[in-house]
């Protein structure tokens, strides 16, 4: 019995470190793609880390804003604060222009406010894979915006996957949350973007923005591997060509000396 016990313990902890090793190497994938999204909005090294480690570190934190029968409103600092910040950055530097930023916000309100739900004790929700058609949408949306200069996209899908997602998702479900009755003898927050950076605020940014990346590496992969690459590499004669090694180049002509035909 005892070297059974000593087995099944060994494979317990080991089942927790794998566990624990793959979590550990999500986290990391997970903050990398943070660390390389807000580089591609524009920001630099230093920015981004100086928002990364402040989100993680003091992103749980919500401000309370104002009381409502027996609720308490605030925002989250990690989980919409600090993006609507970046976004208001944005705005401001002119990587993002208004106009265009108001219609994605209108597109990305109307869809995050139909995939999300209230549910009483628990917040806004949103079925899987429901949550990421905001994203999808933003990223879609910016695509098509700026197809030709597809570098502008990535500002213009985060800034509106990010409002428009507080907007349709939080702050037009507050009403329905604040008609839910309070706990009795508790101080419940409601907080806006209240999950942090895990929240859907923060995977709308990452997906939409991730949308554009793919979109970006296609095109320049098309532009490098395409048709019109194929064509000059055949004016070149590539051995790759399986017709290149028929070409021959047309013969000269060469100026006559004056003789008869």
């Amino acid at each position: 019995m005892a070297v059974t016990f000593f087995e099944m313990a060994n494979e317990t902890t080991l089942i927790l470190l794998l566990l624990g090793a793959f979590a550990v190497l999500l986290f990391y994938a997970y903050i990398a793609s943070v660390w390389k999204v807000l580089q591609r909005v524009g920001l630099s090294t230093s920015e981004v880390g100086i928002i990364v480690m402040v989100t993680l570190f003091f992103g749980s934190l919500t401000i309370p804003l104002f009381p409502y029968h027996g609720w308490w409103v605030g925002v989250s600092l990690g989980g919409a604060l600090i993006p609507l910040l970046l976004c208001a950055y944005l705005i401001w530097s002119k990587r993002v222009n208004i106009a265009e930023l108001l219609i994605g916000i209108v597109i990305v309100t109307y869809i995050s406010y139909f995939v999300t739900r209230p549910e009483e004790g628990v917040g806004i929700v949103a079925d899987l894979p429901l949550a990421f058609i905001p994203a999808i949408a933003a990223g879609l949306f910016a695509l098509s915006t700026f197809w030709i200069d597809i570098g502008r996209a990535a500002p213009l899908a985060y800034a509106s996957g990010i409002i428009g997602t507080i907007v349709g998702a939080d702050l037009l479900h507050l009403s329905a949350m604040l008609a839910f009755t309070a706990p009795a003898g508790q101080t419940v927050v409601l907080s806006i973007g209240g999950a942090n950076i895990f929240d859907m605020v923060y995977l709308t940014g990452i997906v939409a923005v991730g949308v554009d990346i793919v979109v970006f590496w296609i095109k320049k992969q098309e532009a490098k591997h395409g048709m019109a690459a194929q064509i000059a590499e055949f004016y070149k004669g590539a051995e790759g060509l399986p017709y290149a090694k028929d070409v021959r180049p047309a013969p000269k002509l060469q100026p006559g000396r004056g003789g008869r035909l």
